[in-house]
């Protein structure tokens, strides 16, 4: 696929990317491996440093898995949720947060960033009961958490009507970010079973009480003392993942499991690997010093950065992760609101259905409507079941359909 420069600027990444000078520091801070050679083109705004690459954040496309603006070929990776349950490609969907694992990310003629992911790991950050619903607002109470729902965010098929699709006391399962304020973004969000066996939430300790065995996530106060391993190191500050009981009792939710970790990201544990992060910045020294989902970044003199970076403010950061710490070459801006270019999709691969009449059509189990799509390389009369296409276009107001702009055969 060739990069059409006059496709609308949602495909035109917004935000300040890392110049000449940025490389340049960062060559001077470059750790170890030969990796970085992998990672070339200059546009793409990626330098040398690492060896291999880790990307976090929300799945915005398919064909590959593309996150961050990478496309991961997950042909042969391991796939698996984070409580470790094997999965298949096919289980992966729109919106989902993963963590990718892989080889270098290069840059091909078509100016597309492409690596191979060995491992991938979804994460989904609340599931449970829903206790409130505020349309105005766009926000949903889940486990006592506050949960914002926006433009960018993917419904499953079986919510076609998106925020109105949903009612209290249905069990939900949202993927999505937290924020420093202690309230997720949702990228996606699925209906589960009534008859659930376990919820489960993911977010920062407070409040922890040793005596009592209780800590908080949020408003929602868990008690761990049924948790067969208490040696875990808990402690205020720290991210926990916890799976609940469904039944409440005296007003605290049981957990039949819990896993800690310091930081809200899974990031490997190889040194000098580089890193393309998206989250919310949880922690502020300066410009040159903070958190991103509790990682640290340091940024080195010489990278530009955008303008009103600041606690709470959504970015993805691009650099080289050694001994836990990022060291930026980038940093990028992100908008939580359906900002053009984070709402932004792309599916590649062979139609499966197609429904003439509706003007839509499925690839990678992805429901695309194409009646006002620019064609290339052939016309709406040439989509039929086999065909390959790579489809770019924005969320659809209910939150389950992809609006094609571009719709190009893969001949």
């Amino acid at each position: 696929m060739i990069f059409k420069p006059s496709l609308p600027t949602f495909w035109a990444r917004r935000h300040l990317l890392a110049g000449t000078a940025a490389a340049a520091a960062l060559g001077l801070l470059g750790c170890g491996g030969g990796g970085g050679a992998g990672i070339s083109d200059s546009l793409a705004g990626v330098g040398s440093g690492g060896t291999g690459s880790f990307a976090s954040g929300p799945i915005r496309g398919f064909g590959s898995v593309i996150i961050n603006n990478v496309r991961y070929d997950d042909s042969t990776a391991s796939i698996a949720t984070e409580g470790g349950k094997t999965a298949r490609a096919a289980d992966l969907k729109l919106g989902m947060v993963a963590e990718v694992t892989g080889s270098d990310i290069t840059t091909d003629t078509t100016g597309q960033r492409r690596a191979t992911a060995s491992a991938i790991s979804v994460r989904s950050e609340v599931e449970g009961p829903l206790t409130a619903i505020d349309t105005a607002a766009g926000t949903l109470t889940v486990l006592g958490q506050r949960v914002q729902v926006t433009a960018n965010t993917v419904f499953d098929d079986d919510l076609r009507g998106g925020l109105a699709s949903l009612a209290v006391g249905q069990i939900v399962e949202v993927y999505g970010l937290l924020n420093s304020a202690g309230q997720y973004t949702a990228t996606r969000i699925e209906r589960e079973d009534s008859f659930t066996s376990q919820y489960k939430l993911r977010g920062v300790v407070s409040g922890l009480n040793t005596t009592a065995r209780t800590f908080r996530i949020g408003t929602a106060v868990v008690f761990y003392g049924d948790v067969a391993n208490q040696a875990v190191p808990l402690a205020d500050g720290q991210y926990a993942r916890v799976e609940l009981f469904t039944t409440p009792t005296g007003g605290q939710w049981r957990a039949s499991r819990l896993q800690v970790t310091s930081t809200g990201t899974n990031l490997p544990t190889i040194g000098n690997v580089n890193v393309e992060l998206e989250g919310y910045i949880t922690a502020y020294v300066s410009t040159t010093q903070f958190s991103v989902n509790g990682t640290s970044v340091q940024v080195p003199g010489g990278v530009r950065l955008p303008a009103g970076l600041a606690l709470g403010q959504r970015v993805e950061v691009k650099g080289v992760l050694t001994n836990g710490q990022i060291t930026a070459r980038e940093v990028e801006l992100e908008d939580d609101d359906g900002g053009v270019d984070d709402g932004g999709f792309e599916i590649e691969g062979a139609i499966t259905q197609i429904d003439t009449a509706a003007r839509t059509f499925t690839v990678r189990g992805v429901v695309v409507n194409f009646a006002n799509a620019r064609f290339e390389d052939g016309t709406a009369a040439n989509l039929v079941v086999g065909v390959k296409v790579d489809v770019k276009g924005q969320l659809a107001s209910n939150g389950t359909v992809v609006v094609a702009q571009e719709v190009e055969f893969d001949n």
